[in-house]
């Protein structure tokens, strides 16, 4: 099980950088500039349930919006975990490594 989570993680990262990186999109419209959207995942799940709500999000980054809220959340279980958190700062060049 875990060996199928690592590949679907994979895919899902080659589909983000493909996806936003190159001439395809993983999202529909336009969205804001990605590097306003710089933070540390912990930072902004201050219930510590490694999950980050709609509601943490907002409040973390007023000016967001539900559809970026929604690209983020590659699952559609209305939370950004950690791993799409990292696939997005990836594909975006965010991440500090």
């Amino acid at each position: 099980m875990q060996r199928a989570a690592r590949w679907f993680m994979a895919l899902l990262g080659l589909t983000l950088m493909l996806g936003c990186g190159g001439g395809m999109r993983h999202h529909p419209g336009e969205l804001p500039d990605p590097g306003s959207y710089k933070a540390r995942f912990p930072d902004m799940d201050t219930n510590g349930d490694r999950l980050v709500q709609w509601d943490e999000f907002k409040a973390y980054f007023p000016e967001t919006t539900p559809e970026v809220f929604a690209a983020l959340d590659m699952n559609q279980d209305r939370a950004v975990d950690p791993d799409e958190w990292r696939a997005f700062e990836e594909a975006h060049g965010l991440r500090d490594n």
